[in-house]
């Protein structure tokens, strides 16, 4: 998705063709059009490949977003970028918000939950999830609010951007516990009890990612971060050999070699013959926040809940494809476009 709407920006096709692709598996792990294949490999590679998703998101947000921020040597002036940056993805996090309240009320009306435990629900997904009924895509945003929240923090108490980023990869591993903690795959009755607690409050451990991945794509964008093709060969080798021999905790964390690892390698590809960037952009953007509502339509309209399949998927891909030369024609008349779609 692109939230750097006000920020310079180079052309980057890499990127733009890339989150245009994750995009599209973004839609696939929430329509399921591969629900009836049982084989065990091949559900095992489709589930990790998903998970490459969300970190290039955040990756590509930091990447254009830190060069910004660290323009200037003046604290100042750092800080008002970040604070810039941060009003525009709460803003897009109340709008998307408020754009999914129909299906939100839609499923609450068809629960058998009385309506205080309703506004409870509402109140933890929203401000502690990131996420309600279908609207799963935005916990991407309030991630990013609470991480450039702990950052402009940290840099209001001078902190280098280094030492940020080493706080950043202790935040990240304690996401890691946290998505331990909540499969109760434990026998000791203290963590179990911690573990519920989480789930109750968080989920998973998935909002505390976000900050790891944003300094990791500011680190690249600012060359602070500078990996060698072998290195690159080398963190494969260890996050796939941590994948087939599965280490509790470890092996989430060593994960995260592998999108590092593909985003290093998009930042650098050309791409000449890509002539519609900004298409891409903006499509990925659209395909990412509105393909639930699309597909909560399609399966309320058309079939019945609850429903997965390539149809559905497909329906999901096509109508954000269809909209998007429609929203980039009229974003110059009507405002509130560039405000949902950057």
């Amino acid at each position: 998705m692109d939230t750097t709407r006000s920020i310079e920006r180079k052309e980057f096709k890499g990127i733009d063709l890339t989150k245009f692709l994750l995009a599209i598996l973004v839609v696939a792990g929430h329509t399921h059009p591969f629900k009836d294949v049982t084989d065990p490999v091949f559900i095992q590679i489709w589930e990790k490949s998903l998970l490459l998703v969300v970190p290039c998101f955040f990756m590509a947000a930091g990447f254009f977003l830190f060069p910004k921020v660290y323009q200037s040597a003046d604290k100042t002036t750092r800080l008002n970028a970040i604070w810039l940056y941060l009003k525009r993805i709460i803003s897009l996090y109340i709008y998307w918000t408020l754009i999914f309240l129909p299906v939100t009320f839609w499923h609450y009306a068809n629960d058998d939950l009385v309506i205080k435990k309703d506004i409870i629900l509402f109140i933890r997904g929203t401000f502690f999830f990131g996420e309600n009924f279908y609207s799963w895509p935005l916990w991407f945003l309030l991630s990013m609010i609470y991480s450039l929240i702990f950052t402009g923090f940290l840099m209001f108490i001078d902190l280098r951007i280094k030492t940020i980023f080493y706080i950043s990869i202790v935040v990240f591993a304690i996401a890691m516990v946290f998505n331990f903690l909540v499969t109760g795959e434990t026998n000791n009755e203290f963590l179990l009890m911690l573990g519920k607690i989480i789930k109750y409050l968080f989920l998973t451990g998935r909002l505390f990612t976000g900050m790891f991945y944003l300094l990791v794509g500011g680190l690249i964008a600012m060359r602070k971060i500078r990996i060698s093709r072998l290195a690159m060969v080398w963190m494969v080798l260890l996050a796939l050999t941590f994948q087939l021999f599965e280490v509790k905790i470890l092996s989430p964390f060593l994960f995260s070699l592998l999108p590092i690892t593909l985003f290093c390698l998009i930042v650098d590809l050309k791409l000449e013959k890509i002539k519609n960037g900004l298409f891409l952009r903006k499509c990925s953007t659209v395909m990412y926040f509105t393909h639930m509502i699309i597909f909560f339509l399609y399966t309320l309209i058309f079939t019945t809940f609850p429903y997965f399949g390539w149809d559905a998927f497909l329906v999901a891909v096509i109508v954000p494809i269809l909209l998007t030369p429609v929203i980039i024609r009229n974003e110059e008349r009507f405002p509130i476009l560039k405000q949902l779609f950057g």
